[in-house]
């Protein structure tokens, strides 16, 4: 069985904090409002810093879309083979293949197990 604490105890937890509370004194009260002065002061700064970064976002140049007529122009990647080139790959009377060997298009795997 549970046992539930009575409104009288809650009370007089209550009323002890309160005592004890009070008793700290004046020191107490400074030391908390010394800390909020600090706070306060470290917020202050975090948004001017926050107003001068918008200020600067500002100011920049827009990186947006190129001038029309002026696109920039896309080679192949590097270490990418070019997609305009057309490519010769030997392929041997003893590789394995399907379909006739002068179609016009010819996909070729390659695999290594080594």
């Amino acid at each position: 069985m549970t046992r539930r604490p009575s409104i009288t105890s809650l009370a007089g937890l209550g009323a002890t904090a309160l005592v004890l509370f009070a008793c700290q004194g004046q020191g107490a009260f400074n030391a908390i409002n010394a800390k909020l002065s600090d706070i306060t002061e470290q917020q202050q700064q975090i948004l001017n810093r926050i107003d001068q970064l918008e200020n600067k976002i500002a100011t920049m140049p827009a990186g947006g879309a190129a001038q029309p007529g002026k696109q920039a122009q896309q080679g192949p990647k590097p270490g990418q083979p070019d997609p305009a080139a057309t490519y010769k790959v030997a392929v041997a009377d003893t590789d394995r293949q399907k379909g006739p060997k002068d179609a016009k298009i010819t996909l070729v795997e390659w695999s290594d197990f080594q």
